[in-house]
């Protein structure tokens, strides 16, 4: 990644779009008829199945959020390496485990 694309990096807007992508897929699970018949029927549900289900716009806004995502990846893998910021753990990933010293809402 190139130091360009990592100047793109807005924390807000990644942070918007993972509450409002968390939001939206709890409701495809529960309201859309498609994903609950594969949930009835113990077929697995992959990711691209929900995201299939999502509107134009909001297709748009997971490759923003995807884009995003995959420039925090390499900031916390650079900070990681440089021993700066959160140390990556199997359980939390390279955040913390404990939200309460942290007033922003969780991520997943």
């Amino acid at each position: 990644m190139d130091a360009e694309e990592l100047n793109n990096w807005d924390e807000e807007r990644y942070l918007e779009l993972n509450s409002y992508f968390r939001v939206r897929i709890q409701i495809l699970v529960d309201s859309d008829p498609y994903i609950k018949d594969l949930l009835h029927q113990n077929k697995s549900l992959q990711l691209h199945d929900l995201i299939d289900r999502l509107s134009e716009d909001d297709q748009e806004r997971w490759h923003e959020f995807m884009k995003l995502d995959s420039i925090k990846l390499h900031i916390d893998m650079r900070n990681h390496l440089e021993g700066k910021g959160t140390p990556y753990n199997p359980r939390d990933g390279f955040t913390s485990g404990d939200l309460e010293d942290d007033d922003r809402p969780a991520t997943w």
